[in-house]
């Protein structure tokens, strides 16, 4: 009875150190890639007006997660190597090889903590995460990237009953186009033909082609 009950205390005891040490390289590198990461993103969340409420948990609650999740075959071996020297350190496994403990016997508490880190990380990554991405990448779009600035090329619409406006290349970070004309049609037939090598559209006083 003495013997199972130190085999089952050992092995709770090896558990925690494992899951202790991998859930605190956990807090510890992810702290340090959230304060990166906000003082990169800071300006754009001020310049873009980006609520608390939303950069906490529509942002950061789900960024944890991702990388934790990312990073954790990294966490586990950080977390291996760093508690098994220290039992090294401390001759603990000296002491646990001095009973006849053999090394696969060893081997069992860290083979259940994998096993729960393992189904930990499934679930994660089946339930919580991909959701979580959606509303996280939807707040990047946002507040984050750059908005792309379109352009177009071989313009043509109707602006008017018969007349046709052309533009050849139509850039919109600007609102400039290139080699634009405008055709007018009566009858079928061309009455009046204006061209210009450039024009921009006003929008600070005016709002018209200029």
């Amino acid at each position: 009875m003495k013997s199972n009950r130190f085999i089952k205390l050992l092995d709770w005891y090896i558990i925690k150190k494992f899951l202790g040490t991998y859930v605190f390289a956990i807090a510890l590198i992810i702290s340090i890639a959230v304060v990166f990461d906000f003082n990169e993103k800071m300006d754009k969340f001020m310049e873009r007006e980006a609520p608390w409420s939303a950069i906490v948990f529509d942002y950061y609650m789900n960024f944890i997660p991702y990388f934790a999740n990312l990073f954790s075959p990294l966490f586990v071996f950080i977390a291996v190597i760093f508690f098994t020297s220290k039992l090294a350190e401390n001759s603990e496994i000296i002491a646990m090889f001095s009973t006849g403990m053999s090394f696969k016997r060893l081997m069992r508490p860290y083979m259940i903590s994998a096993a729960v880190i393992a189904v930990a990380t499934f679930m994660l990554g089946s339930y919580v995460i991909p959701k979580g991405s959606v509303t996280r990448l939807n707040f990047e779009d946002r507040y984050v990237k750059s908005k792309k600035k379109g352009s177009a090329t071989n313009v043509q619409l109707e602006v008017d009953s018969g007349v046709i406006a052309y533009i050849d290349r139509y850039q919109d970070y600007n609102k400039t186009g290139n080699r634009f004309s405008l055709d007018k049609f009566v009858d079928k037939k061309l009455v009046s033909h204006l061209t210009a090598r450039r024009i921009v559209y006003d929008t600070t006083t005016v709002n018209k082609w200029t």
